[in-house]
């Protein structure tokens, strides 16, 4: 099932464990970020790559910047969808 995050004692606490649906004992249990999302590794207000913050980066002001400055993807972020993370 997908949750609206990695954390599967969140979503499924009383399921997982011992002896229950997701019987630790027995499986494995594995939770993924789809990238993108607010719970990923990366998404629309993440900096933008190349940016160290060490000088002044040569992007332009038209880009979006979070509170401390750093220029991030906004719009640009590329549309990903489940079918991109499942292939």
């Amino acid at each position: 099932a997908l949750t609206g995050n990695a954390s599967l004692e969140a979503w499924w606490g009383d399921l997982l464990g011992s002896g229950r649906a997701f019987d630790t004992d027995q499986y494995f249990i594995v939770c993924c970020n789809i990238l993108g999302s607010c719970y990923g590794s990366v998404g629309p207000s993440s900096v933008r790559p190349g940016y160290d913050g060490k000088g002044p980066d040569d992007i332009p002001d038209s880009v979006p910047r979070d509170a401390e400055g750093r220029p991030i993807y906004g719009i640009d972020f590329p549309d990903v969808s489940v079918r991109d993370t499942v292939r």
